[in-house]
């Protein structure tokens, strides 16, 4: 391909991109990656110069390919009309799984064929769409001061697009943390500050599209949310007296909004205690959970505090359910040991404050924590407890929602761990 750049990798150090594997390190290139924009269309070949994929590099990142397309037809592919058409294909993808009228990630990065990219598409119960987009990488960055012409081609009409270049892992590829901007404004700024979405099925939620935490709510939870929640609801059920939850870290309260709304249906009152370190954030989530709960909320305490320090305060055994669903603990390799302990703190305190007969909802989207590690810091903390053994069942596990889709090839991708666990009595 006349005009752009090419690289070799080594000999013997293809088989993990042949087989699917959509990146390359830099120390597996022959020469250097030096000489070429952070983000620029590369080709890739094997040592003796047959093509393998289409992508874009980064000389400023170990990272330093990151495969777009595989097919030598694909020369478009970082292209805005070859954005646009793996846009229109990640649509088709949600829309067979039951998106089509509900809240959803839109576009997963590598599983689409579009690295470093995050697009969640965000619907209001009244029809209002909105696309909020992050670009995390080098050739992602690049994609989105392109999306008016991107938005174009893919042919979807939205009532707003907020581009949020915020996230700290863009420092990683050499790139600077931007401050949100918003494109297609249908939408007053005021609206997407303080935006009701609704993801299938049933509770709406009031968000921060603009400055709320990551693009704003956290759909990968999703599936997680209603199988525990299912799990639990026979037992709560029969809890004489309000349900009393306890949600950590609970950001803008989907976990206890969703439990106090099954509760309510039930003809169950619930009592909650929100746990977060924002102040914003827990005035929402009181907001989202006191609409959740209607008549059914005996009452709502917030504190605002760090779960790693501040739980201690807190009665044992209080709560009949507890939800410990943090933020990354672990950023890079070099946290791995204290990431894990930090993990180990939060679950020993969570299992203290959980009643015999209680639940308790155990998470970590840390995707440098194996399940592995994750299994054995939680039997370490109920250790911790003196629950051995049948003392503390695990009776669901679950990991990212379907519109977060995973390959094979590429575990990487796969990164939140959840698991479900009841008391005995």
């Amino acid at each position: 391909m006349s005009g752009v750049k090419s690289w070799r990798l080594q000999s013997k150090l293809d088989r993990r991109f042949k087989a699917g594997h959509p990146w390359v390190y830099s120390n597996e290139l022959q020469g250097s990656p030096k000489g070429v924009e952070p983000g620029e269309l590369i080709v890739l070949n094997d040592a003796g110069g047959a093509f393998l994929a289409y992508g874009y590099g980064n000389p400023h990142s170990l990272i330093a390919f990151r495969a777009v397309g595989r097919s030598e037809s694909e020369a478009d592919a970082s292209a805005p009309a070859g954005v646009a058409r793996r846009l229109a294909r990640a649509w088709q993808s949600r829309d067979a799984l039951g998106f089509e009228n509900s809240s959803c990630r839109l576009v997963f990065g590598e599983a689409d064929d579009l690295p470093g990219l995050i697009v969640d598409r965000y619907i209001s119960p009244e029809g209002k769409s909105v696309l909020v987009v992050q670009g995390q990488t080098a050739g992602a960055d690049r994609w989105t001061r392109q999306w008016d012409e991107i938005l174009k081609l893919w042919g979807v009409q939205v009532d707003a697009v907020v581009i949020k270049n915020d996230s700290s892992a863009r420092k990683w590829e050499g790139l600077e943390v931007e401050a949100p901007r918003v494109m297609a404004e249908k939408l007053q700024e005021t609206a997407l500050r303080d935006f009701t979405l609704r993801v299938k099925p049933g509770v709406d939620f009031s968000v921060d599209l603009i400055e709320g935490q990551k693009t704003g709510f956290f759909l990968d939870q999703w599936a997680n949310t209603q199988q525990f929640i299912g799990q639990m609801e026979p037992s709560l059920r029969k809890t004489k007296g309000p349900v009393r939850i306890l949600d950590l870290c609970c950001y803008v309260g989907q976990w206890s909004s969703q439990l106090v709304s099954m509760l309510a249906h039930a003809g169950v009152r619930s009592e909650v205690v929100l746990v977060d370190a924002s102040e914003d954030a827990l005035s929402r989530a009181e907001r989202n959970v006191r609409r959740a709960g209607g008549s059914g909320i005996v009452k709502i305490e917030t504190l605002r505090g760090n779960v790693l320090k501040d739980l201690g305060e807190l009665p044992a055994a209080a709560f009949d359910v507890v939800v410990s669903d943090p933020p990354a603990l672990i950023k890079s390799r070099k946290d791995i040991p204290t990431g894990t302990h930090a993990y180990l703190q939060l679950h020993t305190q969570a299992m203290r404050l959980v009643k015999r007969g209680g639940w308790i909802a155990a998470c970590s989207c840390s995707g440098l924590l194996s399940e592995e590690s994750f299994s054995e810091t939680l039997a370490k903390a109920a250790r911790r407890n003196g629950l051995r053994g049948a003392d503390l069942h695990w009776v669901a596990r679950g990991g990212q929602s379907p519109d977060h889709p995973t390959l094979a090839e590429f575990p990487e991708g796969r990164y939140l761990k959840a698991w479900l666990g009841r008391v005995a009595p």
